[in-house]
């Protein structure tokens, strides 16, 4: 990098969000991470800004992002942030359907249009989105979790072709099954050999990649899998 880069990543406290800050603070990045859990351990650094903030709450995101943006360039935005839900659609109660469509798609819109304006003026800027295998193929007892990933998906490749002219490039991750704490609360996981998950390492190495890229091409979407898929059912959340 010829000069530091501020990125915001939601979900930063854990999983791949987590793995990515770090990652990107020893590569040299400024790093503005936004979840619950605010500060982690994991991220004492010097560059990096916790912001402590539900993305549940919509409003209260637009306003605390707002003031943000007041004092802080923000170069690329990783959201990584996201929530598992799984089971028949009949078991969901009207709130935990907007709670997940909250957290995993419409969070993502509601911080993009709030960066777009200044990174249009700019003529750059990078959007990176972890999505999932489920948003590709969907699967049973998923229909909840894929119409949010499914949604990010369509988000995606649409806003890729509204920002194009804008030097703005919008990627696209697709992980397979990742071990991480995404699945603590779920009565399922990844097979406990190593080929049967992806580290989140590996998600983290990718979106390192894309924003190292050259500012002339997009790297699109990246599917994502275990080398050998293998899922335990006998888990207990």
């Amino acid at each position: 990098m010829t000069e530091t880069q501020t990125v915001l990543i939601s979900g930063a406290s854990s999983g791949i969000g987590l793995a990515t800050a770090s990652l990107l603070l020893e590569q040299g990045y400024r790093v503005i991470g936004l979840s619950r859990r605010g500060q982690v351990k994991q991220l004492e650094h010097e560059n990096f800004t916790a912001l402590t903030l539900d993305l549940d709450d919509l409003p209260q995101l637009e306003k605390r992002l707002g003031k943000l943006l007041e004092t802080r360039d923000v170069d690329a935005f990783v959201h990584a942030a996201g929530q598992g839900r799984f089971g028949s659609l009949e078991q969901f109660s009207l709130q935990q359907m907007e709670s997940a469509l909250r957290i995993n798609l419409t969070s993502a819109m509601v911080i993009c249009r709030g960066l777009l304006p200044k990174l249009r003026r700019r003529g750059q800027g990078r959007l990176v989105f972890i999505g999932s295998e489920s948003a590709v193929v969907a699967g049973r007892k998923g229909a909840l979790y894929s119409a949010t990933k499914f949604g990010l998906r369509g988000f995606c490749l649409s806003l890729r072709e509204d920002c194009a002219s804008d030097g703005i490039q919008v990627s696209l991750i697709n992980p397979g099954m990742v071990r991480s704490p995404f699945f603590d609360q779920l009565p399922f996981a990844p097979g406990e050999q190593p080929e049967n998950a992806i580290a989140v390492t590996d998600v983290a190495r990718l979106v390192l990649q894309i924003m190292q890229s050259s500012p002339d091409i997009v790297i699109d979407e990246i599917n994502l899998s275990a080398r050998v898929k293998s899922i335990n059912f006998a888990k207990k959340p």
